[in-house]
């Protein structure tokens, strides 16, 4: 992500049309995604997965949830979530 080329960091995150839905977003909104993005189910098959807006305090409170869960670092500064 740090080189410079997003495309190739996301290559595999990335579902048919998702330009369209993110571009349809205000400011203040992220995609929760089913199955998670990361998880084996969703990689089987990104299209199929469910999507919707969401505030983005929703997606950032699940993305420190995780980060609470799985690692003993406390995940950092994300804002009142």
């Amino acid at each position: 992500m740090l080189s410079g080329n997003l495309e190739t960091f996301y290559a595999g995150l990335r579902w048919p049309g998702w330009r369209e839905e993110a571009g349809a977003l205000g400011p203040s909104q992220g995609i929760a995604v089913f199955p998670f993005l990361w998880s084996k189910e969703a990689h089987s098959d990104l299209a199929a997965t469910s999507r919707r807006p969401v505030p983005m305090r929703e997606v950032l409170g699940v993305a420190a949830d995780f980060a609470g869960q799985l690692g003993p670092a406390d995940p950092g500064d994300l804002g009142e979530v």
